[in-house]
């Protein structure tokens, strides 16, 4: 018979809570994570608009050749 640890049987909807904690420290270091990406792209000259960046392929001859954007 399998036993229920004794701190869910302390506190109903204890597990529950401690995972929704759990989520929103995972949340936040995501966005500081985030903030720090964008800080470094910046530094780097790099835009992020939501656009596709054209991919550039080497041609049969080795020079590359660009490709149009997907619609």
């Amino acid at each position: 018979m399998s036993t229920v640890p004794d701190a869910v049987d302390d506190a109903p909807g204890q597990l529950l809570r401690e995972l929704e904690r759990r989520q929103d420290d995972v949340l936040a270091q995501l966005d500081r994570l985030n903030e720090q990406v964008e800080a470094v792209l910046e530094k780097l000259g790099v835009r992020l608009d939501g656009a596709p960046e054209p991919v550039a392929e080497p041609s049969t001859d080795g020079e590359e050749v660009e490709l149009a954007e997907a619609a």
